[in-house]
């Protein structure tokens, strides 16, 4: 029997059955192909192809004009800090909205920024791309986080210069500042509109009173009806008194028969004229004649006019001070924007990671080839 070869009884001689037959096996091809290309791909593009983008830092935050009080409950500062970070939200959608970049339009061609020639295919931003693409690529490159206790707001800007992301963050927080005051103005106008149409409506009322009222008086002559009522008064128990001693008078002749005397006479028509002046009197304070005018209804009309103008003054006075109150307190919520780190120009590039980015693909891609091979292994075994 020659060496290497095996006999059987049946007398056929067979070769040495291999394992692999000079094949690699389909597990080294699929790690080398799902995991190593792929990783030195990335290895050449982040040492040789990655462009450098500059991040630059800013840190503002919306407060408004309202004191802190000290006696506040932990509830009320609870809801503080609250309407805090709700107005920083507020900032933080507007970055990332197509508002600001309708604003900054006119400012920066901020597609050019993010579309130069010295930046890398993957990095930059293709210029034929649409508005909506435009904005997903904008929040990638412009990131935002707001501190909900305090409502500090942290605004990164990336871009492939210093200078173009300095510029960018002072920009954004110039039109964060527009914002934030058009939303002060417009929410001071809100709350005083109201007030101040009240004004205007009882300031209308008070005039048309005023007036009625001066007519009035210089329709009849009366600055006051009840100093006039007190004046005839007195004039009617002046006449009345007189008319008593005539009277009187006129009793002491008929008792001595001096009737026909000339003093009689004059008297008697002394008396006559008194009665005259007497009955006008009376006639003027309570009336006389169905719709001539007295002091009696005058005082009424007088009393209607000037209760109407008491009460729009009233109401005036009250609008007044409730119109000065809702500015006084719109002013007081008025918000601004405080800046204390503002954006400076970056002196590195903090990104790309050239070193971690490769090795993060590589530990990425590892596991999802061994969780793909256990996979794989799992269905074999259940075939068998």
């Amino acid at each position: 029997m020659e060496p290497g070869r095996l006999v059987r009884d049946s007398g056929v001689t067979l070769e040495p059955e291999t394992k692999t037959n000079g094949k690699i096996p389909f597990s080294v091809l699929s790690f080398f192909g799902f995991v190593i290309l792929p990783f030195i791909a990335s290895v050449v593009y982040f040492a040789f192809i990655a462009s450098d983008q500059y991040i630059a830092e800013a840190r503002f935050a919306v407060r408004s004009l309202a004191e802190d009080r000290t006696n506040d409950s932990v509830d009320s500062n609870i809801l503080a800090m609250s309407t805090m970070s709700q107005d920083g939200y507020v900032v933080t959608s507007f970055i990332h909205s197509t508002e600001i970049l309708k604003r900054i339009a006119g400012s920066i061609d901020y597609r050019e920024m993010f579309s130069r020639e010295g930046a890398d295919f993957l990095s930059r931003f293709d210029q034929s791309g649409s508005s909506e693409e435009f904005l997903q690529y904008w929040e990638k490159q412009v990131t935002t986080y707001v501190d909900g206790p305090s409502g500090i707001i942290t605004l990164k800007t990336r871009t492939f210069s210093p200078e173009d992301s300095k510029q960018l963050a002072s920009i954004i927080i110039r039109e964060s500042e527009k914002l934030i005051n058009e939303l002060s103005v417009r929410a001071q106008r809100d709350m005083t509109e109201r007030f101040a149409q009240e004004v205007h409506r009882t300031t209308e009322n008070y005039r048309k009173a005023l007036a009625v009222l001066n007519n009035f008086q210089n329709t009849t002559g009366f600055l006051t009806p009840e100093a006039r009522a007190t004046e005839t008064g007195s004039l009617l128990v002046g006449l009345l008194a007189r008319k008593l001693d005539l009277e009187t008078r006129l009793f002491v002749l008929k008792e001595s028969d001096a009737v026909s005397s000339p003093s009689h006479q004059q008297l008697v028509l002394a008396g006559k004229n008194l009665e005259v002046q007497i009955e006008k009197l009376r006639e003027e304070l309570a009336g006389g004649l169905e719709g001539s005018e007295n002091i009696a209804s005058a005082i009424e009309t007088f009393s209607r006019l000037d209760t109407d103008r008491r009460v729009a003054e009233s109401l005036y006075e009250v609008s007044r001070k409730n119109l000065e109150m809702a500015q006084a307190e719109a002013t007081r919520k008025a918000l601004y924007v405080v800046v204390f780190v503002p954006p400076m120009v970056p002196e590195e590039s903090l990104y790309p990671h050239r070193l971690s980015s490769p090795l993060l693909i590589l530990l990425a891609l590892s596991v999802a080839w061994v969780t793909l091979a256990l996979i794989w292994a799992s269905v074999e075994d259940h075939r068998l």
